[in-house]
This record gives C-alpha cells, structure tokens and sequence, in this order.
C-alpha cells in the first residue's frame, strides 16, 4: 500500500480538483476557499477516501488490473 503521505498528497490534490471544480461550474455563487474546510469538503472526501463505497471500488478496480484481469471501459456487451 501507499504510505501516509502519499495517501494525504493524493487527498491534497482531490480537495483542491473539488476546489477548481467549483470554481468552473458555480463560479457565480462565489464559494468561498473556507467552504472545503468545513464537513462538506475534507470531511466528505476523507471519508470517501478511506471508507466510502467508491473507495472500495476503486481498491478493487485497481487490484483486478494488478492481477491483470480487464480494464473495463465498457458495459453491456454485445456487437453493433
């Protein structure tokens, strides 16, 4: 596994992706920097990061393409 300050640098830069993503789409509602401390920022995605549904997904996203199993992309089945 990633060691803690890869973990937290990887935190880092997801708070500061949610920051811009904010920035870019509600702009006009002038967010302010201090909203991302309170729970709906880092709480939330420290949360996520380490024991949300989409945590786990990942983890085993990313263990299936470690044991070389598919790389998914795709859905449904099926030629067209």
């Amino acid at each position: 596994g990633y060691g803690g300050n890869t973990k937290a640098a990887i935190i880092r830069i997801g708070l500061k992706e949610m920051q811009k993503f904010c920035k870019v789409f509600y702009g006009d509602r002038q967010i302010k920097d201090e909203t991302f401390l309170e729970s709906c920022g880092v709480a939330d995605l420290v949360t996520t990061c380490f024991g949300g549904r989409n945590r786990k997904c990942a983890d085993i996203f990313a263990k299936n393409i470690a044991a070389g199993g598919p790389k998914g992309g795709g859905g449904g089945g099926g030629s067209r």
